[in-house]
Parts: C-alpha cells; sequence; structure tokens
C-alpha cells in the first residue's frame, strides 16, 4: 500500500471520525443538556436546531461584514470585545472562590515576597504555581484588587479575539477572519466567565496562539526549510509559546504528538524524500527541544523560590477522579482526602492514585463505559460554565439578583451559541473532506484528543472551554470558496 493511500485513510477516518463525535456534541447539547438546564422537554432541542441553523444561514448568505471598511471593522471589533465585559463586570461583583481564592491569596503572598504561601495541596498540582505567580506580577504592578484581574482577562480576550481575526485570515481568508473574530468576541459563556479569577483566560491565549503560529508554519513553509530564518522562527514561537500554555493548564502538551504525526505524514517540503524526512524530524526537534528547554529555563527561578518543580505533570489523580462512578467522574471529596493521607508528596499521591483508578476500570470495566457516557454529557453538552461559575460566588445587589433571578436566558443564550459553533464545525469537516485541507487536521486531532482525555480523567464543563477558539477559527473554513488548498 503506497504512503499517499495510508496518509488519505488516516485523514478520512480523522474527520469522519469528528463529523460523528461533533454531531453527537450538537445532539447532547440541543436535544438533552440543554432542555435540562432549561427545564423544557427534549423536543425544545429543535428550537435550538432552528435558531442555530438560522444563525448558520445568515452568515453563510450575508457578506456584510466583508464590505465595512477594515479601520472601521477594527474599532467596532474593540467595542463588541470591550463594552459587554465591561458591562458584565461592572455589575456582576463575582468573588473569589474555591480554587479560584486559592490563587488569587497565593498571589497576592507571592506579589508580597511570600513565594511560598500557597496551600498544601498545590505541592500535588505544580502548574497551579504558574498561574499564581502571573498573578502576582500583576499584582506586584497594578495592586491586588479585583479590578486588576477583570482589566486584565478584559485584555486577554481583546488579545484572543485578534489572534482568531489572524488565524482565520490566514487560513480561510478575510471573510472568515472576521466572522471568526466577531464570534469570538460575542462568546457569551467567555464574556461572563471573564469576572471569575480563572487561569483559562492566559492559557486560551497561550494555547490559542501556539495552535496558530505551528498552523502559520505548516502553511507558509513548504520548501528550502534549511535556514535560520525560513520557518525557525515561527517553530521556536510556536514552542515557546506551547510551552507559556502548559505552565498555566497542563493540556498543551498534546501539541507534541499532534505536531509530531502532522509533520511525518501531511507536511510537504517540495525536495527528494531523504531531504522531507530529514527536514520534517529537525522540524520536531526543534519544536520539542524549545518546549522543554523553556519550561526548565522557568522552573530554575521558579524551583529556587517556592521549592515545588513545576515541570513535574502526572495525570494520575485526575485519572482517580475520573475513574469514581459515584461522583460521575468529577470532583468528590472522598478521592480528595488521597492527597493529605500521603502527606502532600507527589510522587505518593500519584501512584496510588493510578492504582486506584486502574482497579477501578479493571474491577468493572462495563460500569467504566457507562461512566464515560455519562463522562461525555457532563463534559461537552453544557456551556453554562460562564453563568455558574460568575454567580455563584458574585454579591447580592439589585443587577444580580436579577441577573440570578433570570438563569435560563443566560443558558439559552450560552447553548444556543455553542451549538451554533458545533454546526459550524461539521460544515467544515465536509468542506475539508471536499477540498482534502490536510492542514485542518490539526485542530481536529486536538479536538478528538482532548475528547478522548477526558474519557479517563475528571470532567467539568468548562474544561472544553480551550477547545472553543479552535473550533469557530475551523468552523469558519466552509465560508471560503477558493481553490483546493495543498500543503
Amino acid at each position: 500500500m503506497k504512503k499517499t493511500r495510508i496518509k488519505d485513510i488516516i485523514f478520512y477516518i480523522i474527520v469522519f471520525g469528528a463529523i460523528v463525535l461533533l454531531t453527537s456534541v450538537a445532539l447532547i447539547a440541543a436535544f438533552k443538556s440543554g432542555p435540562s438546564a432549561l427545564k423544557l422537554p427534549f423536543f425544545a432541542g429543535i428550537i435550538y436546531f432552528i435558531g442555530a441553523g438560522a444563525g448558520l444561514l445568515a452568515i453563510y448568505k450575508f457578506n456584510i461584514l466583508i464590505k465595512i471598511n477594515k479601520a472601521v471593522f477594527v474599532t467596532l471589533l474593540v467595542l463588541a470585545v470591550l463594552i459587554p465585559r465591561l458591562i458584565w463586570n461592572w455589575y456582576i461583583q463575582t468573588q473569589p472562590f474555591s480554587d479560584f481564592l486559592h490563587l488569587y491569596n497565593y498571589g497576592v503572598n507571592a506579589s508580597q515576597g511570600d513565594f511560598k504561601g500557597f496551600v498544601d495541596f498545590y505541592a500535588v498540582f505544580p502548574f497551579k504555581i504558574g498561574f499564581g505567580m502571573t498573578l502576582a506580577g500583576l499584582f506586584s504592578i497594578f495592586g491586588s484588587g479585583l479590578w486588576t484581574i477583570k482589566i486584565f482577562n478584559m485584555l486577554l480576550s481583546l488579545a484572543l479575539v485578534f489572534i482568531i481575526y489572524a488565524g482565520g485570515k490566514m487560513l480561510y481568508g478575510e471573510r472568515a477572519g472576521r466572522v471568526a473574530s466577531l464570534l469570538c468576541a460575542l462568546w457569551p459563556a467567555q464574556i461572563m466567565y471573564t469576572s471569575v479569577i480563572a487561569s483559562e483566560h492566559v492559557f486560551l491565549v497561550f494555547f490559542t496562539g501556539a495552535v496558530l503560529l505551528t498552523l502559520y508554519f505548516i502553511k507558509k513553509y513548504t520548501y528550502k526549510n534549511h535556514e535560520f530564518w525560513n520557518g525557525n522562527i515561527v517553530l521556536i514561537g510556536a514552542g515557546l509559546v506551547t510551552a507559556l500554555a502548559q505552565l498555566i493548564r497542563p493540556m498543551a502538551m498534546i501539541m507534541l504528538p499532534v505536531f509530531a504525526v502532522f509533520i511525518l505524514l501531511y507536511k510537504r517540503y517540495r525536495a527528494d524524500n531523504f531531504t522531507s524526512l530529514v527536514l520534517s524530524f529537525k522540524s520536531i526537534l526543534l519544536f520539542i527541544a524549545v518546549y522543554f528547554a523553556v519550561i526548565n529555563l522557568i522552573n530554575l527561578p521558579i524551583q529556587k523560590a517556592t521549592g515545588v518543580d513545576i515541570t513535574k505533570s502526572d495525570s494520575g489523580f485526575n485519572l482517580m477522579i475520573g475513574t469514581n462512578s459515584k461522583a460521575n467522574g468529577m470532583f468528590n471529596n472522598e478521592d480528595f482526602s488521597l492527597i493529605e493521607k500521603n502527606n502532600f508528596d507527589f510522587e505518593k499521591v500519584q501512584k496510588e492514585a493510578k492504582d486506584i483508578a486502574f482497579n477501578r476500570i479493571k474491577n468493572d470495566p462495563v460500569g467504566f463505559a457507562k461512566l464515560a457516557l455519562r463522562k461525555f454529557e457532563i463534559q461537552w453538552g453544557n456551556e453554562n460554565y460562564g453563568y455558574y461559575w460568575s454567580t455563584i460566588s458574585s454579591k447580592d445587589s439589585k443587577a444580580e439578583n436579577t441577573v440570578k433571578s433570570h438563569p435560563r436566558t443566560f443558558y439559552a443564550v450560552s447553548q444556543l451559541f455553542y451549538i451554533l459553533v458545533i454546526l459550524m464545525a461539521v460544515c467544515t469537516c465536509f468542506y475539508t473532506l471536499k477540498e482534502k485541507r490536510y492542514d485542518s487536521l490539526i485542530v481536529l486531532m486536538i479536538f478528538g484528543g482532548l475528547l478522548l482525555s477526558y474519557t479517563f480523567l475528571e470532567v467539568q464543563s468548562r474544561y472544553h472551554m480551550p477547545v472553543i477558539p479552535l473550533l469557530i477559527v475551523f468552523g469558519t473554513g466552509f465560508l471560503e470558496a477558493g481553490k483546493r488548498y495543498e500543503i
């Protein structure tokens, strides 16, 4: 069997698999999770699909955005990002809560020179120090008031929207870039979530930036990729930003296998086979080397100051949480007690957690399969985390009480937007098949990889948040009417 044939088989498996998974997400979101959150009958899902379908048709048919002068569009885009977030943050006074409170307190302590002022269990989750140190730097310059974080989150939202604009334009053209950036600007759950002290805001910027930098390398550098300035700078940037994302949330490392697989199977350097193979390995090694170098270099001063090695990463504890059938694979105090039982020792906690998790799967595989289906619904069926986390610990002002009195309205808007994005992604999957857009596999492999990971790991609906910007960019692909793109 020829290599080209194998490459195409893998391409079709990934894209058709994505169609099945995305369609499943859309159906669950519309007919199960959505109606359940709104306390409506099953058939309310039809209304969701009609609304999302109308939005999809409007996006495809109308070209109003492309007719707007670019300077005017950029100005309107900035306003679309800042105004709704300012309004929400002004009226919804979300207070630090639960783990968000621990992060806030550590940021305050570290900004005052107490770099070891974190809660005991952070020794088991070293990545939390990364965001804590980010807050510390922010607080040391601008003070530790909540508006410092609110403004920071809004500026990160602005950065994310322009990253999306640049990425959509690069991949599919100006129209797609404008549609994608406007959708990201109006993303309801993210607007509400900006009032929460959470690491996702920083992570979204780094992770989305890393993925789009990688796609830029794949698209632009197709030959003579030998010289330092011919693509290597982009690869160095992608490896660096991926490392920064990993230090905030330990899921960015999925980029390493995705990049390696894609480069080996699909990257074309327009050179002889041997030269192409050498260039492929060089690209992979450079990306990985930069990634590990950055993580270890940043760790040197942080470990010295905190006593915590932030390069450590292990999924054992999350695997244990994710296999707890009684808790539906979500956080629970029974499993959490294992940390104190092992005296906050990273190695001991992770080892015992893995043993417990593997025993659960081995002793009841049928039960675990049923659990995986329930977790799929929890993880991918609900877009209500923005409203939930921003209002659960807010004060009781008149405006906040009004918002809390109408949760269904905010649930409905968030869920409708989510279904629209998923349907756009499904449409682009068919466009990808038609045009054989191999570059789209980067986004689809990340989506599939994370979906597979959360089949085993702890789930929360907000954990799917990092995929949304990628699906927004990817989802505008069906708007392109150009010639077949080849790598």
